[in-house]
């Protein structure tokens, strides 16, 4: 009974890993497993400590309670308590991690890993698989332009049915699955090559230039960071660049770099706009409408509307019927609280890197580098998907930062 008990405990809590291939609502189903597992998964023993657990808890759940705190001053409450259900996975992830601590050993937190490398080859399959069968469609859309060609491929990546993602979301997931990937391999050597091949596959596929940047960097992180020798690693950096340019010429990136650097507007004008340009829009309404109120902010339910009414100065077709937050998480957040809110978020980034810095995490310090460089460009931490990644990964990689000795001692 007690083995049988254990084992449903476990799936329990690796249900979670299985985000990349779960809708909405069944990821809502799965954090509540997982608060099931932790609190069957209880070891009294352990409970000593909770008052120091319980602190790194509510330090990992900070933007949960700047969204409380902002409900004080926002206009519309109704979308205010909306935001504060969004991010409720800020606090019960990193809860159960820290308070109720389900993972007793290292290996058990590499399963997990292991899991969701999984859902993530998964994911990545069965959307090259949509992509091949919608082909004919597709290679159609390429008869207008080589632009309208990326974006309907990328389209087509959330069209999947049931799993279908964001383009964003999916490079992210894809992309944390990659870096996993290297660092809890599989026995198979063929097996850890073929999902590498299939990760990088649908990275470049989606061409989603944000998360690429971050997970571009991280690459040559990962080459600086290995016991190679100078010259190896020269030689490595040189055949990674000439792949990465190899890449550039067969894939639709191409297509979304050269926007940037043929563009003849900086911002858009009447039906003359592409993603660059409207990005050049965006960015320019959130500086200035962050100018506006610098100290606290609208609120993050009144953002969108605020932003929605700068748009209107840019009179360009590209805006129309369209609501385009910040695209920037950094923005968001300031937008949001105010220069006085940001500064505890600011501390709360930082402290996340000091943990993998002193605890010589590379792992850990990689995956932050891939959200923060990915922070500048996206608002990830505005939809589910984003905030459960996030929040998930990061507890996992910190706890095992931070109780590297008690985990592998089991």
């Amino acid at each position: 009974m007690m083995r049988f008990s254990k084992k449903i405990t476990k799936v329990f809590i690796n249900s979670l890993a299985l985000l990349p291939i779960l809708s909405l609502k069944m990821v809502s189903v799965s954090i509540l497993f997982f608060v099931v597992g932790s609190i069957l998964g209880v070891d009294k023993t352990r409970m000593e400590k909770i008052k120091k657990n319980i602190k790194l808890a509510v330090l990992f759940s900070i933007p949960f309670f700047m969204y409380i705190i902002s409900l004080l001053w926002t206009d519309n409450f109704y979308l205010g308590l909306k935001s504060v259900e969004k991010t409720l996975s800020f606090f019960i992830i990193p809860a159960c991690v820290f308070i109720l601590r389900p993972f007793k050993s290292q290996n058990s937190v590499n399963y997990f890993y292991k899991m969701y490398i999984i859902a993530s080859f998964s994911l990545a399959v069965l959307t090259i698989l949509f992509l091949l069968f919608n082909l004919d469609e597709i290679v159609e859309a390429s008869q207008q332009n080589n632009y309208i060609l990326s974006i309907r491929i990328r389209q087509a990546i959330e069209e999947v049915p049931f799993i279908g993602e964001h383009a964003i979301y999916f490079s992210l997931i894809i992309s944390t699955a990659l870096l996993l990937l290297f660092y809890n391999r599989f026995k198979s050597k063929s097996i850890n090559i073929v999902f590498a091949l299939i990760f990088i596959l649908s990275i470049v596929i989606a061409s989603t230039r944000g998360i690429l940047l971050g997970a571009l960097i991280v690459a040559v992180l990962l080459i600086f960071q290995s016991n190679n020798t100078k010259t190896k690693k020269q030689i490595i950096l040189m055949i990674f660049s000439t792949a990465l340019l190899g890449i550039y010429f067969i894939s639709p990136l191409k297509v979304r770099v050269n926007e940037i650097i043929t563009t003849k507007n900086i911002y858009p004008e009447g039906n003359r706009y592409n993603s660059f340009n409207i990005r050049m829009a965006i960015y320019d309404c959130a500086l200035n409408t962050i100018i506006t109120t610098p100290l606290f902010g609208f609120g993050p339910a009144d953002v969108q509307k605020k932003l929605d009414n700068c748009y209107k100065k840019h009179k360009t077709l590209g805006f129309k019927n369209k609501h385009y937050n910040s695209h920037n998480q950094y923005f968001d957040y300031i937008l949001s609280f105010g220069f006085i809110g940001f500064i505890p978020l600011l501390y709360w980034l930082a402290f996340f890197l000091r943990i993998s810095i002193r605890a010589k995490n590379n792992q850990y310090f990689n995956f932050l580098i891939l959200l923060y460089v990915s922070f500048m460009f996206e608002n990830i931490l505005i939809r589910n998907t984003g905030i459960i990644l996030f929040v998930t990964f990061n507890s996992l990689l910190a706890y095992s930062s931070l109780f590297k000795k008690e985990l592998n001692m089991q």
